[in-house]
């Protein structure tokens, strides 16, 4: 399979001062991370954290690894905030995928999310670690009703936090032209699922369907830095 074609777009929001996502977008992997924290702490945490995915080795254990980098991004983040009194507390969001050969390796924490496009249908790859998410999926409340939640900001898991993070993997088989998006919750805050997927399913070309989504996003108030990499085989 030949090496996939990637487009990225970040943008501060329209309520935002900063922006504290951040990202990478090359041939064999994309990943976001949405920090959060006081004093830029956010963006401290996320950087760390895609600097640490940035020196991924590659090997046939590609889930032990993505693993491995996982834990090691939580726990430097962890001692940043513990040992640095104006980032106490920062945290960051982070989702990855590497691509190699024929399968996408997929490693998860947090609330940005990764999707899946393949023949006009979207399937969300990802889960939200997010108190709204924990509702849903017990019955208390609808998709619906979480996306409006007051408390959908709230978040269950992230890497920073706690000296140990659980990272949600999982595998996908990929074939010629699928794409995968992975974004941050900037995108989500604001815009109905239902209206993100019709974008995804709209057949745009990356750079005009990145551009949709932020455009729409910042349409919709852009309450929240807003990050999206698309990638197509």
């Amino acid at each position: 399979m030949d090496e996939v074609q990637v487009v990225a777009k970040s943008e501060k929001g329209l309520v935002r001062k900063v922006n504290e996502d951040r990202f990478i977008a090359t041939e064999n992997l994309i990943a976001v991370a949405d920090g959060m924290g006081g004093h830029l702490a956010g963006e401290v945490a996320a950087q760390i954290a895609i600097d640490v995915i940035n020196d991924l080795s590659y090997s046939d254990k590609m889930l032990n690894i993505l693993n491995q980098a996982f834990q090691k991004a939580n726990q430097l983040i962890f001692e940043n905030g513990k040992n640095n009194k104006e980032q106490e507390g920062m945290g960051t969001t982070l989702t990855t995928i590497v691509v190699d050969s024929n399968k996408a390796y997929l490693a998860h924490v947090g609330d940005s999310r990764g999707y899946l496009i393949r023949n006009s249908e979207v399937t969300q790859l990802t889960e939200d670690h997010s108190y709204v998410n924990q509702l849903v999926a017990m019955g208390t409340i609808s998709l619906e009703e979480a996306e409006k939640h007051p408390q959908r900001n709230i978040l269950l898991r992230v890497l920073g936090i706690d000296k140990e993070v659980e990272v949600d993997q999982n595998v996908i088989d990929l074939f010629k032209g699928d794409r995968l998006l992975v974004a941050s919750d900037g995108l989500f805050t604001d815009v109905p699922r239902n209206d993100i997927e019709e974008i995804l399913k709209s057949g745009l070309g990356l750079t005009e369907l990145a551009d949709k989504l932020i455009d729409v996003a910042l349409a919709k108030g852009g309450r929240d830095n807003i990050t999206v990499v698309i990638g197509e085989v």
